[in-house]
């Protein structure tokens, strides 16, 4: 793809799932909002320069970081393939290759909780939808999740269920990427270490 042309397909990208969350974005999502998915394509430029990811690697990780929520928009079970549909649409109408479209898709239905990374790419971009679990302002994110389910919901969670709820998920999370583990990782500990007190703190 010419540069410019990736240039202007860039910023396309970007105007559009902008305008898609300004438009569309239910009030309940406080934390699946455009903060998080700008939050989500910086962290991608951070560990896949940390990862060595290739020029070609980064127009992928560019594309799939900016749809891999959109979504959440309209469902929340299943999100990732409505996330990945939307892409595919957009991505059609500008005669994107076959070939990168799929490596998009594939990067998108990773960030799925369920699945796992098969690969160095998808592998950052895992790290980067999740890098709050290894950052300072974890409980200040994590707030805003419970606040999100909440509403969604329609009902308010304990404060002892959310945080049990939330150490079972940090615990079973992990890292992928060499860079996410080096920088990342002990903050990660640190907040499960936060999470046990506060929990012992109501016991």
């Amino acid at each position: 793809m010419h540069q410019e042309n990736k240039i202007s397909l860039n910023e396309k990208i970007s105007k559009y799932v902008i305008d898609l969350y300004k438009e569309k974005l239910p009030g309940w999502a406080v934390y699946h909002d455009l903060s998080h998915t700008i939050e989500t394509v910086e962290a991608c430029e951070e560990i896949g320069k940390g990862s060595g990811l290739s020029e070609e690697e980064f127009e992928i990780l560019f594309v799939a970081a900016w749809f891999h929520d959109t979504g959440y928009i309209y469902k929340v079970e299943g999100h990732e393939e409505k996330s990945a549909e939307i892409a595919l649409n957009f991505l059609k109408t500008y005669d994107y290759p076959d070939d990168i479209t799929n490596k998009v898709i594939d990067c998108i239905m990773a960030t799925k909780i369920s699945n796992k990374p098969n690969n160095l790419i998808e592998s950052v971009i895992c790290d980067s939808d999740l890098i709050s679990l290894g950052r300072h302002d974890y409980f200040q994110k994590n707030d805003l999740l419970k606040s999100e389910m909440e509403r969604r919901e329609n009902k308010n969670i304990s404060e002892l269920a959310w945080l049990q709820r939330s150490l079972d998920f940090l615990s079973s999370k992990k890292f992928y990427t060499e860079y996410a583990q080096q920088y990342f990782g002990s903050q990660l500990e640190e907040n499960i270490k936060n999470l046990r007190k506060k929990i012992e703190g109501y016991l």
